[in-house]
């Protein structure tokens, strides 16, 4: 039986990637920012009973840099890389030296954002002791914006989506003089720093792999969550790179499943997209620089509604894991897998699961439960 719900692809298994540049970089860099140390990866032992597989694990990203959410990996990186590269500095430059250069030149940080990544961008800002000006769409809650704000942000609600969030963004950026936009998806003209930012995320995964060797395991399997595809595309490279044939399983909202219909029709273009507790992941369209390789290496896709998600952030927090709605997505995804699709590829005995649990706990709407 096949679902609407899950699309596969027998070719992921043996597709490869070649990095083109040096992710190291990216974790050396980290390691020299305030508070860095590995986030937990948390061990569902009773759920990898229950669905019969060696080991599931979750990888807490609720706590990163002292923020509550993944993203500022990607967000510091890409920042970093973009001031050194337009100041003609070297890669081992020190953040006081960073910092001063842009101050020098009166730099400023754009960034549209449902959350999550304008908030890095404006911690970056706060480290660096520039202004960050972030845009974000009529979906935007009030505590979100006073969270961004609580780092020294200006924020701007605009009426449209995200994807008008993210043109006006670019706009502004554009008209002022020293205006810099760090945004974490990329679109024609402006490839480059979105390329950073996916390769900021690599440190995440490097991390899971030496907390897993330190238990003598291998990952078999990834899910990861999908907003533009930032995220997914460095777990899809990583997973595929230097002899690895780790599974991909990619997680989106039943209403804003970008990349799952682009993958089911061959063909990236945009969606329209409706409103969902997954807000960081209410994105219409797929980072262009990541369909290349996520329409390649993803091995498979679902869509989990927010009643689904709801209940796997409630499981976490029985577990002692304090998701929020992003986060508990890949957990919605692999119990909806397991339960739906016996014979779905990674669910062997011997699978060892990473759940990827993206953001911290956050208030939310919670939806209408079946009766």
């Amino acid at each position: 039986m096949s679902y609407s719900f899950i699309y596969k692809n027998p070719h992921a298994r043996t597709w490869t990637h070649t990095y083109d540049t040096d992710i190291s970089l990216a974790q050396a860099f980290h390691k020299r920012l305030p508070g860095y140390k590995e986030t937990p990866l948390v061990p569902l032992n009773d759920l990898a009973k229950e669905l019969d597989v060696k080991a599931i694990f979750v990888k807490d990203e609720s706590s990163r840099l002292g923020l509550p959410s993944f993203k500022v990996l990607g967000a510091s990186w890409g920042t970093f890389r973009a001031i050194v590269e337009r100041h003609g500095l070297s890669l081992d430059s020190s953040l006081e030296d960073v910092s001063d250069a842009a101050k020098k030149s009166e730099t400023v940080l754009f960034a549209a954002t449902e959350g999550n990544h304008g908030r890095a961008v404006a911690r970056m800002g706060k480290i660096l002791g520039i202004p960050v000006r972030i845009f974000m769409s009529r979906f935007a809650d009030r505590e979100t914006c006073q969270k961004i704000e609580s780092e020294g942000a200006e924020v701007t609600v605009i009426p449209g989506s995200y994807d008008d969030a993210v043109s006006r963004a670019f706009q502004e950026s554009q008209e002022a003089p020293t205006g810099l936009l760090i945004q974490d998806n990329a679109f024609d003209g402006y490839e480059q720093i979105p390329a950073w930012i996916v390769e900021g995320y690599s440190t995440l995964l490097s991390e899971v792999e030496q907390q897993l060797k330190a238990q003598r395991l291998e990952a078999t399997m990834i899910v990861s969550p999908i907003g533009v595809g930032s995220l997914g595309h460095s777990v899809a490279a990583f997973c595929k790179s230097d002899g690895r044939q780790i599974g991909v399983l990619a997680v989106e909202p039943e209403t804003a499943a970008c990349l799952h219909q682009n993958l089911k029709s061959s063909k990236w273009s945009t969606i329209e997209t409706s409103a969902t507790i997954m807000n960081g992941m209410n994105c219409g369209t797929v980072s262009p620089i990541s369909w290349p390789v996520l329409s390649k290496a993803v091995d498979a896709s679902i869509t989990v509604s927010d009643v689904e998600c709801h209940q796997s952030i409630q499981y976490l927090q029985v577990h002692g894991i304090n998701a929020g709605p992003c986060g508990a997505a890949a957990l919605a995804a692999i119990k909806k897998v397991s339960s739906t699709d016996t014979l779905f590829a990674g669910m062997s005995k011997n699978a060892v699961i990473v759940l990827l649990s993206t953001e911290g706990a956050r208030a939310y709407a919670s939806p209408g439960m079946p009766s």
